[in-house]
């Protein structure tokens, strides 16, 4: 088992008061795809739909700074603790081979590597922008980084994640409201992953919107169907809203059966 990374350490609070980042209060602030804050670029104010992420990630370290500086998200850090916990139950020497989806620009990523681990990531995610915010914010985190779509893969990211043969699926990118992974993204994740492998899931639960209804019915199958076992699974606190509620989903981990297809 490795040391830990000592990756360095980004003040999230200290880039929000930069950016002077502030919420933007509306009638829909308590919908999640409704979200907006407003940030001093050079100078210049603007406001920034909080899941417009090619605009964002042009800019160095925005989204980190709205995210986990404004509304104080801990998602990639929980969810790694949770996995570093369960994984201590099992064996301890195996290295792991990340397929990361929905990567971002890399903050669960090295949530993962901050843990005493050993293991390889490759990043996927279907926005080019996010691979160049993770190339430029957080260039030590990830192996490989595909820019593609999850549910019509090419022949060349088909191939390389095949090489790869990951064992352990991981996402800690929001769900859901028609602008993030889908079911067949999900379900194309957990068909490369190697069985016996790990896959690191989140959800909002009681969410009346229909594709985070969708996920919720596809984990819940999963698991009924014994096509993830050794599972754990519980609420943890995911960020504040603009509106300053709080805001809790439902992490899932366990592993890719022996017989799941």
């Amino acid at each position: 088992m490795n040391e830990k990374a000592n990756l360095p350490v980004t003040d999230y609070s200290k880039l929000a008061m930069e950016y002077s980042i502030r919420p933007v209060h509306s009638s829909n602030i308590n919908i999640q795809s409704e979200e907006k804050f407003s940030a001093v670029v050079e100078g210049v104010e603007a406001i920034y739909s909080m899941h417009d992420y090619k605009t964002m990630y042009k800019i160095p370290n925005l989204y980190d700074a709205m995210i986990y500086g404004m509304l104080g998200c801990r998602t990639p850090a929980l969810l790694s603790e949770k996995f570093e916990q369960l994984l201590d139950q099992h064996s301890k020497e195996q290295e792991l081979r990340v397929l990361e989806i929905g990567a971002g620009s890399g903050a669960f990523g090295q949530a993962l590597l901050n843990n005493s681990r050993r293991l390889k990531i490759i990043g996927l995610d279907i926005v080019e922008e996010a691979q160049e915010a993770a190339a430029r914010d957080r260039p030590f985190v990830y192996n490989d980084y595909i820019v593609d779509d999850l549910c019509n893969l090419s022949h060349e990211s088909l191939s390389t994640i095949n090489s790869f043969k990951p064992n352990c699926v991981g996402v800690a990118s929001a769900t859901g409201w028609g602008n993030h992974i889908p079911v067949a993204g999900f379900e194309k994740a957990f068909e490369l992953l190697s069985a016996g492998g790990w896959f690191i899931f989140h959800v909002k639960p009681n969410d009346p919107d229909p594709e985070c209804i969708a996920l919720n019915q596809w984990i819940d199958k999963k698991i009924a169907d014994e096509d993830i076992v050794d599972v754990q699974r519980g609420k943890i606190f995911h960020r504040y809203g603009v509106g300053g509620n709080e805001i809790y989903y439902d992490y899932i981990i366990g592993r890719k059966s022996l017989s799941a297809a």
